[in-house]
């Protein structure tokens, strides 16, 4: 029997993305050709997030026809020629399982991420590292293509296995040309917009150069813009990466309310940053960090901010491009709001609003309390009610929650000033710590219970002129106690032994 040459090609998605209609293209070109091929699927859950594969194998022409090659099922561990992935955690995946060889593999992969449930209940940023698996990529993989596919997609209306046929076209995967596979769409629904996904995605791996790699978490080196005037002596001598965080925690602060309480924000961070070194390498991660907690903290949600931004036109622009709207077509977004005792009374002036705080009876008189409020953010009657409550930002600052929050905030950057040139160990705990205070309803009462109880058995009262290493370590396990969520009961007792 001749020689002959078989290409391996395995196909990563989540449910829902098309990865087996990719395949049938893939497969349906082959014999079009008269090429042997065989393809296979090992699909997950129908829907996203769920893990899909797909493996196929090309034979090409010199084989003895008398006796057909035996292809695989299976994919074998480093003898893939082909990888492809939908979504950039998927590659991830596919290279712990060993099917990406140095020596072998070409690895195409999309940089868009579609966040694991782990991920997003996470109380910190639970996020898998982005640059470490970029790296991962790049060293595995004998050849890296590395685009958004996702994206391509959603610019041409169009769904994301098709810009994943153009990119592995593009590579020159295929032992046919370009046309074959373009007359798949011929056929298809929406043939003229997967072709334009198809030819995109072509034409940028067809073109495509590893040192054009830009991180999606980051921000392209471009420098964000400030939206009020920051004093130039602010910002002089601080590095670029610590500049960006401040400017958009300003932004942020501007956004939630006005520009006085964004030069608030700048007023608190300066009085850190007269006090250390900033060249410091871990005083400045230590800054960056309360930069960070500090715009996310004094940007806390309540009714007038999930109102603001769920009429923000990013959030309908997004929508619609998620669905894919025609200009033909209308839209019905409706939003269900059902705040609790705590988030109503949060509004109110600070000593109605405790004493409310303590009561579920004012609760009885207030209908969408229990049932929620359907709410069409899109309707003329929806929009104007969500914009009212949006509107109400200006009383704010004289409700119970505003002034709680502030209070809590003082003596976190008090502690911060006092402990940072003192002992560094403490100070990293230390800006963690408004970590723990995320999300709302019963999920921001638990954190809330679980800071008190810090700041009052390791904070509040403290000499830190005699900060010892321990105190940091217990400081350290006690926020970590807190984040994994774990039985208070596990907190208690580690503060307890401190204490003795």
């Amino acid at each position: 029997m001749s020689d002959y040459k078989v290409t391996s090609i395995l196909i990563t998605a989540l449910g829902g993305e098309g990865g087996g209609t990719l395949m049938n293209w893939i497969l349906n070109c082959a014999r079009n050709c008269n090429l042997y091929v065989q393809g296979t699927s090992v699909p997950g859950v129908a829907q996203r997030t769920g893990s899909t594969s797909y493996y196929i194998e090309i034979c090409d022409r010199n084989y003895d026809k008398g006796s057909e090659p035996i292809l695989s099922l299976y994919p074998k561990p480093g003898r893939v020629d082909v990888v492809i992935a939908s979504e950039f955690l998927e590659a991830a995946r596919i290279i712990e399982r060993g099917y990406v060889n140095p020596d072998r593999t070409t690895l195409i992969t999309s940089s868009s991420r579609t966040y694991t449930n782990t991920e997003k209940i996470h109380m910190t940023d639970g996020r898998f590292d982005f640059e470490k698996i970029m790296n991962t990529c790049f060293k595995m993989s004998k050849k890296l293509i590395h685009l958004d596919l996702n994206q391509i997609a959603i610019d041409n209306s169009s769904i994301v296995s098709a810009s994943m046929f153009g990119a592995l076209n593009g590579a020159n995967i295929f032992p046919w040309d370009k046309e074959v596979s373009q007359n798949m769409f011929k056929n298809d629904a929406f043939g003229k917009n997967s072709l334009l996904a198809f030819d995109d995605a072509f034409q940028i791996a067809k073109t495509y150069n590893i040192s054009t790699i830009n991180s999606g978490n980051k921000l392209n080196g471009q420098q964000q813009e400030t939206k009020n005037k920051i004093t130039k002596n602010f910002l002089e001598g601080v590095p670029n990466n610590l500049k960006e965080i401040i400017i958009l925690g300003q932004n942020r602060c501007l956004d939630y309310q006005n520009n006085s309480y964004a030069d608030l924000y700048l007023e608190r961070l300066k009085k850190i940053l007269s006090l250390t070194n900033i060249k410091d390498d871990r005083v400045s991660n230590i800054i960056e960090n309360v930069a960070k907690r500090l715009a996310l903290w004094m940007t806390y949600e309540d009714i007038p901010r999930v109102a603001q931004l769920k009429i923000k036109p990013e959030r309908f622009k997004k929508i619609n491009k998620e669905v894919k709207l025609r200009k033909d077509q209308l839209i019905i977004v409706q939003d269900i709001f059902k705040p609790g005792k705590n988030e109503i009374a949060a509004m109110l002036p600070n000593r109605i609003g405790k004493w409310l705080s303590k009561s579920n009876k004012f609760l009885y008189f207030i209908p969408f309390s229990k049932g929620g409020m359907k709410i069409n953010s899109l309707s003329i009657s929806g929009f104007l009610l969500l914009k009212f409550l949006s509107s109400l930002r200006f009383l704010r600052k004289i409700s119970y929650r505003y002034q709680e929050e502030q209070k809590n905030i003082e003596e976190w950057l008090q502690v911060m000033r006092k402990s940072i040139n003192v002992s560094i160990e403490f100070a990293e705990g230390l800006s963690d710590m408004p970590q723990i205070l995320k999300g709302y309803g019963e999920t921001w009462e638990r954190g809330k219970l679980k800071y008190d109880k810090i700041s009052k058995a390791l904070i509040k009262n403290k000499s830190y002129e005699e900060l010892q290493d321990n105190d940091a370590k217990v400081l350290k396990k006690a926020i970590s106690i807190s984040l994994n969520d774990l039985d208070i009961k596990e907190l208690e007792k580690l503060l307890v032994s401190t204490s003795r």
